[in-house]
C-alpha cells in the first residue's frame, strides 16, 4: 500500500490551481493509470461514490471527473480511496511526478523482460514434451524443477498486475477480465507445481508463461494508444503557468498567477509560458503555438495582437502583454475544459461493448466449469478435465472485446487533435461517419471575422490618405469587425473623447475638429454613392463625416476564408447536400453563395429559424453536420448530429460543439470525415474480430482440441491484433499541419 499524503490537496490556497470551483463545490479531473476496462471504471465509480457527485470515467483516457464539496468532503479521503481500489489517481492540473512515471515504465519494461526471459526458457526445457521424447528418469526431474524455478518470476512477479488487480476486483464483488487471467495463471501454475513435486503429470508452466507475456506486451501497446489519446490534455495542463512577472511603475515582481489581474502588464521571460490571454504591446513576439493550433511553425505577432495563454515565448527578449482574460476564461482553459468534456457520455457502441465483456466474464467462467464437467462425463480423467476448463479460461477471455471501441476512438482522437481538431464529444467519430449533410454559418465560419479596406471615394475633394487615417484614428483600439479594415492603416493622429454607439456610428474629436464614421443611413448628412463604386452585394459602405459635409466613403468587404471554396468542393465530392444558412442579408449571403457555388442558401435566419430549419432535415431522415462559430449558432450546434466550431467562435458555441477546430480554418473538416469513417471501419473490424475468433474458439476448447498453451497465444494474438489494428488509424497518412493561427478570441 502506498504511504503517499494526499491531505496536501485539501489545502484551500491550492485548490484553484487544480479544480474548477462552482458555488460550494469543485470539479476535479484525475488521471487513473490503473484503469483498463469498463469493471475497472465501475470500481472507481464505486470507490468514491460517497462523497463525490456528477462521476465521469473515460476508460480510453483513463481518467475521471467529478464533483465534491469542500466542507463536506475532504479531497484527500476521495483520492485515497480510488488508491486503496487499486487505481492510481494523479490530479492532472498537477505536474506530473517525473520520477514517478519513470520509475514506473521502468517497472513495466522489467516485467516485460523478465517474462520474456523465463518464457523462452520454460519452453526450451518444455520442448520434449512437445514432440513425445522421454527425457529419461534423471533428466526429467530437472527439467521440471528447472521450469518451476523459472516460471516462479516469469508468473509471480511479473504477472503481479494481473493478479493483484483480480484480487481488488473480487473484493469489490466485481468481476473483470483480470478476473479469468488470474484463475488462468494460478490455475496452471498451481497444478503444474503440485506435479511437479508429485513427479509426474502434465505441466503448464509454457502456459502460464506465455500468457503472461502475451498479455503484458499487450497491455503495453494498449497503454501506449491512450496515452496519446490523452497527451494533449497532458500537456495543455503541465504548460499552464504557476507564477508570473507582474510590471509595477519600472519595475517587475514575481507573483502567483492568482495575483495577475485584468489590465495588467505581464512580462514573459523567453522560454516560459503566457500566463493569460493578452494584447501584446511594446515589441512584436515569435509564439510556439503547437499545443493551442496544431502549428508546428513559430508564429510571430505584432505589436496590437491578442496572443494566447500557453504560447511559449520563442524569442531572445522578454515580451509585455496587456492581461485581458485570466484563468478559466482563458482560451486555454476553455479548450482543456472541452477535451475534459470529452468523455462524458460513451458512444454508444462502447456501451454495448463494455456491457458485452462484462456479461461475457461471468459466461468464461460457466463455459470452463461446463466444459470440465462434459468432459468427466464422458469418461475423460481429472487431468483432461483441468486441461479444458484451462483453455476455455484462457482462450475466451474478453481482452479483445473490451479494447475494441476505446483503442480504435484512442487513436483517431489522438491522431485529429494532432493535426487541430479536438474531438469534444468521443461518440461523434461513429457519428460523424453517417453524415449526409453539412449546414454552414456565413460570417465567422465561410468567411473571416476580419474585413478588408477595398476602395475609398473623397466625397468633397479631401485627400483620401488623410481621410483613411482619420478613420483609423477614431477605430484604434475598437473591437468592432470594422476596425480590423483599418488596423493596418499607419497614422500618427490621435483620437479624443471617442464614443461609439451601437448601430449607429463612432464619433471622436481630432485636431480639435469633430469626426463622426459611421453606415450611410445613419449619417448626418445625404450620401450619394458614386456610379463607378463597383458595389457588390456584400460590400460593407462607411462614411466619413465632420459638422459640415460628407467627407469620404468607404468600401469594405469582409474575406472568405482561404480554403474555403477546396473545403465546399471536397465535401460535395463526398456526396454532402451542402447549404448556407446566415443571419445577413440575402444579397450578401447570395454573393457569398454563388463565390462558393452552394445552391443552397437562406438569409435573415434567426437562431431559432436556422434550428427549425435543422430539425425539418432531420424529420426527412437528413444526418446533418452543423459547422458555426457565433453564439446564434449554439442552438443549431447543441441540435445537430454532429457539430464543428470555430476556433475563434463564441465561447458557448464551441462548449456546443462535437469537434473545434483548432486551426480557425475549415481545410480539415473533411479530414475528420474520412477519418470518422476510417474509426468506424475498425470499429467493426474490432468488434467483429473479438466476437469471430470467441465463437471460434470456444467449441475447440470445449471439447479438447485446444491445447492451452496455444490457447494463450491464441487470445494475446487477438488482443494484440485488436490494439494493431486500432493504431493503423493513427498511422494513416495525414497532412503535416493546420494552418496557423493568428488569433484566438473567446
Amino acid at each position: 500500500m502506498s504511504e503517499r499524503d494526499w491531505t496536501v490537496y485539501d489545502r484551500a490556497d491550492l485548490r484553484r490551481g487544480f479544480a474548477t470551483v462552482r458555488g460550494d463545490a469543485c470539479d476535479v479531473t484525475v488521471a487513473l493509470d490503473g484503469l483498463h476496462c469498463a469493471a475497472c471504471a465501475a470500481r472507481a465509480e464505486k470507490a468514491i461514490a460517497g462523497g463525490a457527485r456528477e462521476v465521469h470515467v473515460d476508460v480510453a483516457a483513463r481518467s475521471l471527473r467529478f464533483r465534491y464539496e469542500p466542507a463536506v468532503t475532504q479531497l484527500s479521503s476521495l483520492l485515497a480511496a480510488l488508491e486503496r481500489s487499486g487505481l492510481e489517481p494523479r490530479l492532472l492540473a498537477v505536474p506530473d511526478d517525473t520520477d514517478h512515471g519513470q520509475r514506473r515504465q521502468r517497472l513495466s519494461l522489467a516485467r516485460i523482460g523478465v517474462a520474456t526471459i523465463c518464457a523462452m526458457q520454460v519452453m526450451m526445457l518444455a520442448w520434449p514434451s512437445y514432440f513425445g521424447v522421454d527425457s529419461g528418469p534423471d533428466l526429467e526431474p530437472l527439467l521440471r524443477w528447472a521450469q518451476l524455478s523459472l516460471s516462479i518470476p516469469g508468473v509471480l512477479w511479473a504477472g503481479w498486475p494481473f493478479l493483484s488487480a483480480a484480487a481488488t476486483s473480487l473484493r469489490e464483488r466485481a468481476l473483470d477480465m483480470n478476473v479469468p487471467i488470474a484463475l488462468a495463471l494460478l490455475a496452471a501454475f498451481a497444478a503444474s507445481a503440485l506435479r511437479t513435486v508429485a513427479g509426474d503429470g502434465e505441466l503448464y508452466f509454457d502456459t502460464a508463461t506465455m500468457f503472461v507475456w502475451f498479455l503484458l506486451i499487450g497491455r503495453h501497446l494498449e497503454g501506449r494508444s491512450r496515452d496519446k489519446a490523452h497527451a494533449h490534455l497532458r500537456l495543455l495542463a503541465a504548460r499552464r503557468a504557476l507564477t508570473a512577472q507582474r510590471r509595477v511603475g519600472r519595475s517587475v515582481e514575481t507573483i502567483a498567477i492568482d495575483a495577475l489581474a485584468i489590465g495588467d502588464v505581464a512580462i514573459v521571460a523567453p522560454g516560459e509560458t503566457l500566463p493569460a490571454d493578452g494584447r501584446l504591446i511594446e515589441r512584436a513576439a515569435e509564439l510556439d503555438e503547437a499545443l493551442l493550433s496544431g502549428e508546428s511553425r513559430p508564429v510571430v505577432h505584432a505589436v496590437g495582437d491578442v496572443v494566447l495563454a500557453g504560447s511559449l515565448n520563442l524569442g531572445s527578449t522578454a515580451l509585455a502583454l496587456e492581461v485581458e482574460r485570466l484563468g478559466r476564461d482563458t482560451v486555454l482553459a476553455q479548450i482543456a475544459g472541452l477535451l475534459d468534456n470529452a468523455s462524458r457520455d460513451k458512444p454508444r457502441v462502447q456501451r454495448i461493448a463494455d456491457r458485452l465483456a462484462g456479461h461475457f466474464v461471468a459466461v468464461v467462467l460457466l463455459l470452463a466449469v461446463l466444459g470440465a464437467g462434459l468432459a468427466l462425463g464422458n469418461g475423460a480423467d481429472g487431468e483432461r478435465a483441468f486441461g479444458i476448463a484451462l483453455a476455455v479460461l484462457v482462450a475466451s477471455c474478453p481482452c479483445a472485446l473490451s479494447l475494441a471501441v476505446p483503442a480504435a476512438l484512442a487513436a483517431s482522437t489522438s491522431r485529429l487533435a494532432r493535426h487541430g481538431v479536438l474531438v469534444a464529444n468521443a461518440g461523434a467519430l461513429t457519428t460523424l461517419a453517417d453524415i449526409d449533410t453539412v449546414l454552414f454559418d456565413k460570417t465567422g465560419t465561410l468567411t473571416r471575422n476580419d474585413m478588408v479596406l477595398r476602395r475609398v471615394f473623397s466625397l468633397d475633394g479631401s485627400e483620401l490618405s488623410r481621410a483613411t487615417e482619420i478613420a483609423a484614428a477614431l477605430e484604434r483600439g475598437s473591437r468592432h469587425p470594422i476596425a480590423t479594415a483599418f488596423a493596418s492603416v499607419a497614422t500618427r493622429l490621435d483620437a479624443e473623447s471617442v464614443r461609439q454607439t451601437p448601430g449607429a456610428g463612432i464619433e471622436g474629436r481630432i485636431a480639435d475638429e469633430r469626426w463622426w464614421l459611421g453606415a450611410p443611413d445613419s449619417a448626418p448628412w445625404p450620401i450619394i454613392v458614386p456610379a463607378d463604386a463597383g458595389q457588390r452585394p456584400d460590400d460593407t459602405l462607411i462614411v466619413l463625416c465632420n459638422p459640415r459635409a460628407a467627407v469620404a466613403l468607404f468600401i469594405l468587404n469582409t474575406r472568405l476564408r482561404a480554403e474555403a471554396s477546396a473545403v465546399v468542393q471536397a465535401l460535395g465530392e463526398r456526396g454532402m447536400q451542402i447549404e448556407l444558412l446566415s443571419g445577413d442579408g440575402a444579397e450578401a449571403v447570395a454573393a457569398v453563395a454563388g463565390r462558393l457555388g452552394i445552391t443552397r442558401h437562406a438569409a435573415r435566419q434567426t437562431p431559432a429559424g436556422k434550428l427549425a430549419h435543422l430539425q425539418s432535415l432531420q424529420q426527412h431522415g437528413r444526418r446533418v453536420l452543423a459547422v458555426g462559430d457565433g453564439l446564434n449558432d449554439a442552438p443549431l450546434l447543441a441540435a445537430a448530429n454532429v457539430s464543428a466550431a470555430m476556433a475563434n467562435g463564441a465561447a458557448l458555441t464551441q462548449s456546443r460543439a462535437d469537434l473545434l477546430l483548432l486551426g480557425d480554418s475549415l481545410r480539415l473538416l473533411p479530414l475528420a470525415l474520412d477519418v470518422a469513417q476510417t474509426t468506424r471501419r475498425r470499429i467493426r473490424e474490432n468488434l467483429g474480430w473479438a466476437l469471430g475468433y470467441n465463437l471460434l474458439v470456444l467449441p475447440l476448447a470445449m471439447t479438447g482440441h485446444l491445447a492451452p498453451w496455444l490457447a494463450a497465444a491464441g487470445m494475446s494474438v487477438s488482443s494484440l491484433l485488436v490494439v494493431s489494428n486500432a493504431l493503423r488509424t493513427e498511422r494513416r497518412l495525414l497532412p503535416t499541419a493546420a494552418l496557423p493561427v493568428q488569433e484566438l478570441r473567446a
